[in-house]
């Protein structure tokens, strides 16, 4: 595989892969509002199918990032470096996020029929393989006030409680109100499971006193409560977890993630890759070195 830059890597900077949409662009566009509030610079990677008219669009392609990143970092103020690498967007994203040390990846898709196109089954190996955080856009324009409101779905998961860390990190900089939202379950088990995680939760967001609500969904499908739910606080982002089954050594992303990454609303999603024995407070949202 070959790999061009303007510039040596660093760990100070915020990823996304661009297809040239409109869904991509509105990814950069988060990028940059994040990149300005987390003082990170962006890196922006067009990946090319390696075949013999390789090298001509690889050319095609250094102009036209070298043109969208010039005018997006005119109108910024934020450095953006772009790469063209051959490969295939499975594997290429992953590997160059974990190359420069990506803080974070945010990645345009274009809904449920996108998502099979580019995220899909193999999408979803995009982003549990680059173990790191993802946020996935669609369409929608990142409101002025970012990350403002947030929903956190709680599930009996011992995983679950993991997304704290990054939502409290978002708290000191949006000064966001988090939703959380705790599943139904009908076994005895995993409803005790559940409102342990919850308490858990109201604890951990109350010690670093940020603002917080808890709801606990209806009985039925919690994928379309998730959505409804998210719908009705007008959220600005879903955190979730990847599913915490593991299939041939990578956690897999299943239909409650695929459907909530795709939702109607168009609310944007991060995504994060659980980790085995971390603690709580371990973790840093741009801190990938214990991650």
């Amino acid at each position: 595989m070959e790999n061009k830059s303007i510039r040596p890597v660093d760990s100070d900077t915020i990823m996304v892969p661009t297809d040239f949409t409109e869904a991509a662009e509105n990814a950069l566009k988060h990028a940059l509002n994040l990149a300005a509030i987390f003082k990170k610079n962006v890196d922006l990677l067009h990946v090319i199918a390696d075949g013999k008219n390789a090298s001509a669009d690889e050319d095609k392609a250094i102009l036209k990032m070298k043109g969208i990143a010039e005018q997006f970092s005119a109108s910024s103020g934020i450095r953006i470096d772009y790469w063209v690498r051959r490969g295939n967007i499975f594997d290429s994203i992953g590997e160059f996020a974990d190359e420069i040390d990506a803080a974070l990846v945010v990645m345009g898709t274009h809904g449920v029929t996108g998502l099979q196109h580019v995220v899909g089954s193999k999408a979803l190996r995009v982003i549990t393989n680059a173990n790191r955080p993802f946020v996935v856009v669609q369409k929608k324009p990142m409101r002025d006030h970012g990350f403002k409101n947030i929903v956190l779905p709680i599930d009996f998961s011992k995983q679950t409680k993991q997304k704290l860390v990054w939502a409290a990190e978002l708290s000191t900089r949006f000064n966001c109100e988090f939703h959380i939202l705790a599943a139904h379950e009908s076994d005895e088990f995993a409803a005790k499971a559940v409102n342990n995680n919850v308490a858990y939760a109201e604890k951990y967001l109350k010690d670093r006193n940020c603002k917080f609500t808890v709801t606990h969904a209806l009985k039925g499908d919690f994928t379309k409560e998730t959505m409804r739910f998210s719908a009705a606080v007008d959220a600005d982002l879903i955190v979730i977890m990847t599913n915490q089954e593991k299939e041939l050594a990578h956690y897999i992303i299943g239909p409650y993630e695929q459907n909530v990454i795709a939702n109607d609303a168009q609310i944007p999603v991060m995504t994060l890759n659980p980790v085995d024995n971390m603690t709580a407070n371990s973790g840093h949202l741009f801190n990938f070195g214990n991650y």
